[in-house]
């Protein structure tokens, strides 16, 4: 039942359009692929639980106990995520199903070692709201800069293991530097250690990225 809640949450934390939006539970549904009774039991569950505020026929949206909660998953995966990929060179892609199951099993004592460990990296602290919202201006869409821009992947949102996987492909990950060359209808082009990549426009969207010094982009 403590999974189910922390996934609920993290869910609609993720999906949301925005912290005071209701997420209509047919989005759950499709994004957990469970039945719409299932959807709804839970949902008034978190509800008695004052997690959520559900609305009938408009959506649910987290109290701030459910926000703290939700949050405090999604900085749990990216920090196991980032452990696995640059410690342990775990593939992308693997990286986030296995985060999926740690993000559930330690202490909070063992989430804070874990970041002192990775130097708290800045996109294991990032949350979806904070990307939207710019947090302070470093994050922005890939597809919002300027050609030439150099800057370093920080997140992808919305995250899900079939956009992990197609980025795998392309050889990007979590630290990877990118100099945009150019932007089209269609995709982006990036230049990642002199190797020209073209990312299709589906995926360009996802990433939120940190602009960097030009001696960085593109070339390591």
């Amino acid at each position: 039942m403590h999974e189910s809640v922390e996934d609920y949450l993290n869910a609609i934390y993720r999906l949301r359009a925005g912290e005071k939006i209701p997420l209509p539970l047919s989005r759950l549904q499709k994004f957990f692929a469970f039945s719409r009774v299932s959807v709804h039991e839970m949902i008034k569950k978190l509800d008695d639980r004052g997690l959520v505020n559900y609305q009938p026929y408009q959506g649910v949206c987290l109290t701030a106990p459910g926000e703290e909660i939700a949050q405090a998953v999604l900085r749990r995966h990216r920090l196991w995520e980032r452990f696995l990929t640059d410690l342990l060179e775990v593939p992308w892609a693997d990286a986030h199903k296995f985060a999926e199951c740690l993000e559930h099993a330690v202490p909070e004592a063992v989430t804070e070692r874990l970041a002192e460990l990775l130097n708290n990296p800045l996109n294991c602290s990032l949350a979806t709201a904070e990307l939207t919202q710019g947090n302070g201006g470093c994050c922005q869409q890939l597809v919002t800069l300027d050609a030439g821009t150099n800057c370093r992947i920080s997140q992808i949102e919305p995250e899900s293991l079939t956009i992990l996987q197609r980025l795998q492909e392309l050889q990007l990950n979590p630290t990877s530097h990118l100099q945009v060359i150019r932007h089209e209808e269609e995709s982006t082009t990036v230049l990642v250690k002199g190797n020209s990549i073209i990312i299709p426009a589906d995926i360009a969207t996802t990433i939120w990225v940190v602009v960097t010094n030009t001696s960085e982009g593109g070339t390591t």
